[in-house]
């Protein structure tokens, strides 16, 4: 398995393999072995590089990603809750 998207995120992170070696944990040898499809990735280094890039991982292995969307939410349809307004607070 190699990670088609993984040098187009990094690119256009502006990052340089080093930095994502460094940012992330894993091998720059390795990062460029995945890069060219020479290697393939287990599930904990694909992981670390989408930890280092600031990414969710299924944005590495290609998987749809929605960046608006808050890691974790329920994305499904469903009617937004209202608030009342005296628990709105603002400030510190």
């Amino acid at each position: 398995m190699d990670l088609p998207r993984l040098r187009r995120i990094r690119q256009g992170a502006v990052m340089s393999q080093e930095e994502l070696a460094e940012r992330s944990g894993v091998a720059r040898d390795t990062i460029s072995k995945l890069e060219t499809g020479r290697r393939g990735a287990y599930p904990s280094t694909i992981r670390k590089l989408a930890a280092g890039l600031e990414v969710r991982p299924q944005m590495l292995m290609g998987g749809v990603e929605y960046l608006d969307e808050p890691a974790g939410e329920d994305t499904s349809e469903k009617e937004p809750e209202e608030k009342p307004v005296q628990d709105r607070r603002i400030g510190f």
